[in-house]
């Protein structure tokens, strides 16, 4: 991890400061074909009759539709890597509530407006706002073959995502994350929100798929189930990969308790959302 080295748009004292990402930072990209049109630039003309619509001369828009993702998208991704990286640093270092934004801003170069807009709230830098689990999570049930229930489908996917996380490149990554939100109340709450909010939208897929009659709890329960597996074993991965263990042994033990876990919800849940 690598901090930043230039800063973005005005410093506090309105003084201009090397352009990173100046966007980001309000500040004018003036005519530079090289970049994506942003949600703010008019509308090109439409073309004369006969005309071609990337005919050259015929606006920032055409020309970039040709060019793809230019400088200005690059150091809109580069600032937020920056960002991503100072963060993770200083809340290695000091935990996240020691660190200010203001700091992050400063560690990783560029002002704090900049941070803000592209992580609104603090808990950003920490937890994605829509995690790559939601939509592979709801992806497995929702491709599970006929005579696979919810939680079979579900719960098999949760087991082999967790039995991932012994993997040596995984490791350090849990380690961090465990000491950093472990330190903190916030983020253990924001945490026990975007669980909710996953519980939640398996909840809601089951009752499409199921159309249960109103006030029906098994869609409820079937999802609480799956996910409370998932959190389980999210903190046996913490606990030991912080107590050293790593490797073949850590994937094999989640991938045991997992299993076993597993099979604890289908011998309730096994009859229930079969696919027909």
């Amino acid at each position: 991890m690598t901090p930043g080295v230039h800063a973005t748009g005005r410093t506090p004292d309105g003084d201009l400061e090397p352009d990173a990402a100046g966007v980001e930072a309000g500040e004018p990209e003036g005519d530079a074909p090289d970049g994506p049109a942003g949600p703010l630039d008019p509308p090109d003309s439409p073309p004369p009759d006969g005309a071609a619509v990337a005919e050259p001369g015929r606006g920032r828009r055409s020309r970039r539709a040709l060019r793809g993702p230019g400088l200005r998208e690059r150091r809109r991704l580069q600032t937020r890597t920056r960002i991503v990286d100072a963060a993770a640093e200083l809340f290695a270092e000091r935990g996240f509530d020691a660190v200010s934004v203001v700091e992050i801003a400063q560690r990783a170069g560029v002002v704090e407006k900049t941070v803000f807009n592209h992580f609104p709230v603090k808990e950003g830098l920490v937890f994605e706002a829509d995690p790559p689990m939601r939509a592979a999570l709801l992806d497995a049930v929702r491709s599970r073959p006929a005579g696979e229930s919810v939680s079979a489908a579900a719960g098999t996917f949760v087991v082999r995502a967790m039995s991932g996380l012994g993997a040596p490149e995984a490791a350090a990554g849990v380690a961090e994350m465990a000491r950093i939100i472990r330190g903190s109340h916030t983020l253990q709450v924001r945490e026990r929100e975007i669980l909710g909010e996953l519980t939640a939208a398996l909840a809601a897929l089951i009752a499409e798929e199921t159309a249960p009659e109103p006030g029906e709890l098994a869609p409820w329960l079937a999802a609480n189930s799956v996910l409370g597996l998932y959190a389980a074993l999210l903190e046996l991965a913490r606990d030991r990969v912080l107590a050293g263990v790593t490797g073949p042994a850590l994937s094999a033990e989640l991938r045991a308790r997992g299993e076993r876990g597993l099979a604890l919800l289908q011998f309730g849940l096994a009859g229930y959302a079969k696919r027909r």
